[in-house]
C-alpha cells in the first residue's frame, strides 16, 4: 500500500496462496472449510496470522511499513469474546505492537452482525487498525463504521466509478467527518492509478512487481509513470 498524497510506502498485505495435492490452486476458502470445530478454526486463524507477522518480519520491514491481515468470519464466529488477545501475545513475542497490523473485515458483516461489530470493537479496543472490504455503497451507516473504529473502506473500483460517472462524490468522508479514508486495491497499471486519484484514494495497493511497489519516491506524489509494468 503506498500513500497516494506522499507515495510513500505504508504497509504490505499478506496474501496465503493454496495449492492441492496435485499442484493445483484453491481458494484459500478452502482451509476454513476443512476446520469445523471452533477450536480448530481459532487455530488455523493465528496460525496464519502469526505465519505471516513471521514472513513480514524476515523481510525486514521496520515500525512504519504495516502489516495487513485478513481476519476470516469464521475466526470470528468461533470465539466468544476477547477478539485480538491471544494474537496481542503472540505480536508481543516477535517485537511488533498491534497498532503496527491492519486487521481486514469483510464491510457488510461489520455493518449488519452484532457479533461481527463486537469483535470490532474489541480489535480496536487491543490497538488494531481496522480496514474494512467491500462495503454496500447505497446501504452503509458510515457513521457506525467509523463508531466501530474502522480507519479505512476498500469498495469494489467498480463500484465506485458508477458512482463517479454520476457526479456523486465519497460518500463515507463527509459522513464521518473524515475519520474514513478510501482504500483501492488493484493500482497497477498508469490508467488504474490516474483513476485513483480522481476518485480521491488515500491509499492504494498494487502487486508488488509494480513500479509503484519498487521505485515509488518516498518524498513525492505518485504519476501514472510510477506503476507502469
Amino acid at each position: 500500500m503506498i500513500k497516494v498524497a506522499t507515495g510513500a510506502l505504508f504497509g504490505q498485505r499478506a496474501k496465503l496462496f493454496v495449492r492441492t495435492e496435485d499442484g493445483h490452486p484453491a481458494p484459500p476458502e478452502s482451509l476454513y472449510v476443512q476446520a469445523w470445530d471452533a477450536d480448530d478454526v481459532v487455530f488455523l486463524d493465528r496460525f496464519l496470522r502469526t505465519f505471516h507477522a513471521l514472513n513480514h518480519l524476515h523481510q525486514g520491514h521496520d515500525g512504519r511499513e504495516l502489516l495487513v491481515l485478513d481476519v476470516h468470519l469464521r475466526h470470528v464466529a468461533a470465539l466468544p469474546e476477547h477478539h485480538g488477545e491471544v494474537f496481542e501475545t503472540l505480536l508481543h513475542r516477535f517485537g511488533l505492537r498491534t497498532d503496527q497490523v491492519v486487521l481486514r473485515l469483510d464491510a457488510r458483516a461489520l455493518h449488519t452482525d452484532a457479533h461481527v461489530q463486537e469483535a470490532a470493537r474489541s480489535f480496536t479496543g487491543y490497538g488494531y487498525r481496522l480496514l474494512a472490504a467491500g462495503p454496500d455503497l447505497d446501504h452503509t451507516d458510515w457513521d457506525l463504521l467509523g463508531a466501530l473504529g474502522v480507519r479505512w473502506v476498500a469498495p469494489q473500483v467498480q463500484d465506485l466509478e458508477v458512482r463517479y460517472d454520476r457526479g456523486e462524490r465519497w460518500r463515507a468522508q463527509t459522513a464521518t467527518g473524515g475519520r474514513i479514508g478510501l482504500w483501492l486495491a488493484g493500482i497497477d497499471d498508469p490508467e488504474a492509478l490516474a483513476r485513483a486519484g480522481a476518485l480521491g484514494a488515500d491509499l492504494i495497493e498494487g502487486n508488488q512487481s509494480s513500479r509503484a511497489a519498487r521505485q515509488a519516491p518516498p518524498r513525492y506524489p505518485l504519476s501514472p509513470a510510477d506503476v507502469a509494468v
